[in-house]
This record gives structure tokens, sequence and C-alpha cells, in this order.
């Protein structure tokens, strides 16, 4: 009767491959979740080429690096006014307002102060903020808008504004701060953008939702 004899050298071939799969495997699996972390945070931002418009917009939001990024604009010619959003974070408690902070934060980048308008009322969703600058445009005759915001919001905003703007004659335009901290290749080393990107996800798919 024959009786197969395992070989310790086949032994240790099956052992080498099997590390060598699992390895692979392993190496894969962290390829492909790298790769979905930089497709969730590139697809949050859109934007549309600069075009002149008569008003920038500063959706609110930050402390000034949406501001730096409409100030460059406006400087270069292509606004006539900058225009910041009242929220109900309107109160910061240092002897002036969340949107007059912003505003002195442009003029002390040499803006005019005649150059700048704000909202009516007090927005409390980007959506408040749409029908705020909305109702603003049409009261200075104001035909295109460039909005401002950071590139992780910049999906959900070109959703919004387009929604609201549907029934009206102002071209919207939507641009990210080029040069902020939230980048398709690094937002997930930072917990600030986990937050804002789970965030933005959840705002999106309600908005979807409520289509």
């Amino acid at each position: 009767m024959d009786r197969s004899v395992t070989s310790p050298n086949t032994k240790g071939s099956s052992f080498f491959k099997g590390c060598l799969i699992f390895i692979i495997t392993f190496f894969v699996v962290v390829f492909l979740l790298w790769m979905g972390l930089i497709a969730s945070g590139a697809f949050l931002i859109v934007g549309d080429r600069v075009k002149p418009s008569d008003a920038i917009v500063v959706l609110s939001g930050d402390d000034g690096e949406r501001v730096a990024e409409a100030v460059r604009w406006y400087k270069e010619g292509y606004g006539r006014y900058l225009v910041f959003t009242k929220t109900h974070t309107e109160d910061i408690g240092e002897g002036q307002t969340y949107s007059e902070k912003l505003m002195r934060l442009a003029i002390d980048a040499g803006v005019p102060q005649d150059s700048m308008l704000v909202t009516a009322g007090e927005a409390s969703s980007t959506v408040e903020e749409a029908q705020a600058v909305k109702l603003l445009a049409a009261q200075r005759n104001i035909t295109s808008i460039l909005v401002i915001t950071a590139p992780y919001h910049t999906r959900r905003t070109e959703i919004i504004f387009d929604r609201e703007f549907r029934d009206s004659e102002v071209r919207v335009l939507v641009h990210a701060v080029e040069d902020s901290w939230y980048k398709p290749l690094t937002w997930y080393l930072d917990p600030l953008g986990w937050r804002q990107t789970i965030a933005e996800y959840g705002s999106l798919l309600f908005i979807w939702l409520d289509r």
C-alpha cells in the first residue's frame, strides 16, 4: 500500500504561498480603502470656471479663509460687490457680530466699505443663505453672483443655489477656496476632515430624500 509523504519543502512552499496571498490581499484592501477615502472627498468638491460677476458672495462658516478667497477675486476685477450673509451665529462675544468681523477682514485687505453688502435676517442654513442672497439680488438688480465657500461644501452649495435660483435670471457660479486645508488626498488625516465629510454626506442625503 502506497503512502504519500509530504516533504518539509512542500510544507514550507505552501506556507510561503499562503503568506504571500495574505500580504497581497491586505495591501489590495488597504489600497481600495485609501482610494475610497480620496474619492469620497473629491466627490464633494465641484466648481465653476470663475467669470466676472456683479457680486461675490461669501458664505458663512469659517474665520476668514472664504473672505480671503473672495477678496482675491474682487481685487482681480471679478466682482463689483462683496456680499456677506448674516447667520444665527452673529453674536460672537467680541464686541462685534460675525458678519462685522468678516467685513473687517475684507476692509483690512483693501476692499472699500461701500463695495460690501450684507443680507437681511439671520440664516440658520445654506438654504436660508441662498434665499437671503436671492432677495438681496432682486433688491440690488444683481444679475450674476460668484459664491465662495469651502471645498467640502461646494457640491451641496451648488445644488441648493441652483434650486433656489431656478426661477431667477441670476447667473450663479460656485467656487471653492483654493488654498484650503480640505483636500481629497489628506482630509482623512484630520479629525475635522472626518466631521465635515460625514456632515456633508448626511446633508446631501437629506437633500436627495427631500426631492
